[in-house]
C-alpha cells in the first residue's frame, strides 16, 4: 500500500486495517510491528523503529514517518536540540512514555489531546478520487481549524477520543464526525482564523530546519512591540483584541481577553525562559505582530545576524587560509606631563573633589592631566573617600530617579518587563542600592496572576455545570434527534473529561451528569 498525499501514519495503518480485512486492531498491529502493541497514538506514534522490513521499505524508515506524516515537526522549532533528539527516542522506542509532557503540552494551556479532524469537502473529494476517505496531516495541527483546501470547518472526530472507549484504526467518516454548530462570523475573526492556520502549517513546514533560539526570540518580541510604538498598556489592549478572536475556538480557550490576561501572557514570553511554551502560544504572538510566520523568520535572521556581528572579533574563528591580520601601529595622542599646582589652585580643586565633581570637569576646568587629579587623590586619602562617597550618592539619585520613572510611565507593569526595558540600570542598582531597588519593586505588580491563590472549587464546579447544561441545550436545540449527546457536550466542553479526574471535586457537576444518565440523555 502507497501512501496518498498529505496522509498520515494513522491513517495509512487503518487503510490497511480495512484492506486486511481484521477485525482487532492489535491484529494489524502485529503484523505491522515486531513488537506487541496493542493500540499506537494517531498523533505522536511509538515503536516506529519496529515496522517489519518489508513495511518499512514501502512506507519508509522511522525518520520519514515522523517528520513526514505525524505533526510532530510543529513542536521542533521553539524546543532544545536536547528535547527532539529526546522525543524521537519515545517516537522509535516501544512506548511514548511522557513525550507530552516533556514537550511541555501536559502544563500547557492549549491541551495535550489532539482529536482526529476531517473536512467534509476532502471527505467527498478522496471518495472520488481514490476511493477511499483518509485522514488528512494538514488537518491534524493543533492551530489549524478550517480545511487549507475547501476554506470550511473541519470537524472532529469521536474516535480515539480519552472519553470514548477503546482504541480504533478507522477512517474518516461522517457518522462519527461531531458537526460544528452554525455560526456567522465576523469578517475579522474569519481572518483571525485563517490566518492562524496558514502560521501554523508554515511553521510545521519549518519543523526540521529550523530552530529558534528562546533568547533571541524574547528579544525579538520586544523590539517588535517598540517598533510598533505600544507602551505597555497599550500592547495589552491590541494583544487583546487579536486574541479575542480566536479565544472562543477549541483548543484556543485560554487564550486572555481582558487587558489584564493580555499583559500577563506578553510578559510570559518576554521574561528570560525558564522552559520551552507550547508553539500555538508562540504563533498567536506571531501572527499579532508580524502577520506571517514567514515575516517572523525574516526578522529573527536579522537579528541573529546583527548580534553576530557585534561580538568581538576575538570570538570569531579564523579559518585556516584566512591571513592573519597585521599590527597597525596606532599614533597616540601626546600626554600632557602632570604640572606643579599653585597652593590657591589645588585648594580649589581639593574643594570641588571632596563635592564629588568629576575628574573630567577638573581636567577641563583647570587643564590638567587625570594622572595630577589621581596624585592628588592620592596624596589626600580624606579628600578621596568624601570625593567616592559623594560620587557614588550622586550616581545613586540618579539611577533612582531613572528607574522611577520608568515605573512611573508603566504602572501596571512587572519588576521584569521595566527591567527589560533598561537592563543595564537594573543591574547597576542591584549592585550598589540593592536595599532600595527590592523595597521599590515590592510596590510593583508581580506580573502573574493566580500561580500561588487559593482555588476557589466551588466557584469553578459552578462555572462546569453552567457549560455543561449549555452544551446540552445547544444539542438539543440543533440536533435534537441526535444519540451522540454525550459525545457532543464532551467536545463542546473539552475541560469536562479532565475536571472529572478529579474525585473528590465538582460534586454539583457530577450529580447533574447522573441525573442526566438516569433521564436516559446521556450513555
Amino acid at each position: 500500500m502507497k501512501w496518498l498525499k498529505d496522509e498520515t501514519f494513522f491513517s495509512i495503518c487503518s487503510r490497511q486495517h480495512a484492506a486486511w480485512g481484521n477485525l482487532n486492531p492489535s491484529t494489524t498491529l502485529h503484523m505491522l510491528f515486531n513488537s506487541r502493541n496493542q493500540s499506537t497514538k494517531h498523533d505522536f506514534p511509538h515503536s516506529l523503529d519496529t515496522l517489519h522490513s518489508n513495511i518499512r521499505a514501502k512506507w519508509g524508515d522511522a525518520d520519514s514517518i515522523i517528520y513526514r506524516r505525524t505533526i510532530f515537526p510543529l513542536f521542533m522549532p521553539f524546543q532544545s536540540h536536547s528535547r527532539i533528539q529526546t522525543a524521537m527516542q519515545m517516537l522509535k522506542g516501544n512506548s511514548p512514555g511522557s513525550i507530552k509532557y516533556r514537550l511541555g503540552l501536559i502544563t500547557g494551556r492549549f491541551g495535550a489531546e489532539h482529536p482526529l479532524k476531517a473536512c467534509s469537502g476532502c471527505i467527498e473529494m478522496d471518495i472520488s478520487r481514490h476511493g477511499v476517505a483518509y485522514w488528512h496531516l494538514s488537518h491534524q495541527f493543533p492551530g489549524v481549524l478550517i480545511c487549507p483546501i475547501h476554506k470550511i470547518w473541519l470537524q472532529e472526530s469521536t474516535l480515539n477520543r480519552r472519553w470514548a472507549g477503546r482504541f480504533q484504526l478507522a477512517l474518516p467518516d461522517q457518522a462519527a464526525l461531531i458537526p460544528r454548530p452554525a455560526k456567522d462570523l465576523n469578517s475579522l475573526t474569519l481572518m483571525a482564523v485563517k490566518q492562524l492556520a496558514d502560521a501554523t502549517l508554515d511553521l510545521a513546514s519549518l519543523g526540521t530546519i529550523k530552530s529558534f533560539d528562546p533568547l533571541h526570540v524574547r528579544s525579538l518580541y520586544r523590539n517588535a512591540i517598540a517598533d510598533l510604538g505600544y507602551a505597555s498598556q497599550q500592547a495589552a489592549a491590541s494583544f487583546a483584541q487579536h486574541s479575542s478572536q480566536l479565544q472562543p475556538f477549541h483548543p484556543l480557550t485560554s487564550l486572555p481577553t481582558t487587558e489584564q490576561k493580555a499583559s500577563t501572557y506578553i510578559q510570559q514570553l518576554m521574561r528570560p525562559p525558564r522552559g520551552h511554551s507550547h508553539p500555538l502560544k508562540h504563533l498567536v504572538m506571531i501572527t499579532w505582530l508580524f502577520g506571517t510566520v514567514d515575516a517572523f523568520v525574516d526578522a529573527y535572521d536579522r537579528l541573529t545576524k546583527i548580534q553576530e556581528q557585534n561580538l568581538p572579533d576575538a570570538t570569531q574563528p579564523l579559518s585556516k587560509d584566512q591571513p592573519k591580520p597585521k599590527r597597525t601601529e596606532t599614533k597616540q595622542p601626546k600626554q600632557l606631563r602632570p604640572k606643579t599646582l599653585k597652593p590657591t589652585i589645588r585648594a580649589q580643586i581639593l574643594r570641588l573633589l571632596s563635592k564629588g565633581t568629576s575628574k573630567n570637569t577638573i581636567c577641563t576646568k583647570f587643564h590638567i592631566t587625570i594622572s595630577t587629579v589621581n596624585k592628588l587623590l592620592r596624596a589626600e586619602p580624606q579628600i578621596k573617600d568624601s570625593w567616592t562617597a559623594a560620587k557614588l550618592k550622586m550616581n545613586l539619585l540618579e539611577h533612582r530617579k531613572k528607574w522611577t520613572a520608568l515605573s512611573n510611565s508603566s504602572p501596571n507593569s512587572s519588576t521584569s518587563t521595566i527591567r527589560a526595558q533598561d537592563p543595564k540600570l537594573y543591574a547597576w542598582l542591584y549592585r550598589n542600592d540593592k536595599a532600595w531597588l527590592t523595597n521599590k519593586n515590592s510596590e510593583l505588580p508581580t506580573g502573574r496572576t493566580g500561580n500561588h491563590s487559593k482555588i476557589n472549587w466551588t466557584e469553578r464546579d459552578i462555572e462546569l455545570e453552567k457549560k455543561v447544561l449549555n452544551a446540552l441545550a445547544q444539542t438539543l436545540s440543533e440536533r435534537p434527534k441526535n444519540d451522540n449527546i454525550t459525545y457532543s457536550i464532551y467536545t463542546l466542553v473539552p475541560s469536562l473529561f479532565v475536571c472529572l479526574q478529579k474525585a473528590n471535586q465538582y460534586p454539583r457537576t457530577r450529580a447533574l451528569l447522573l441525573s442526566l444518565k438516569k433521564q436516559k440523555l446521556l450513555s
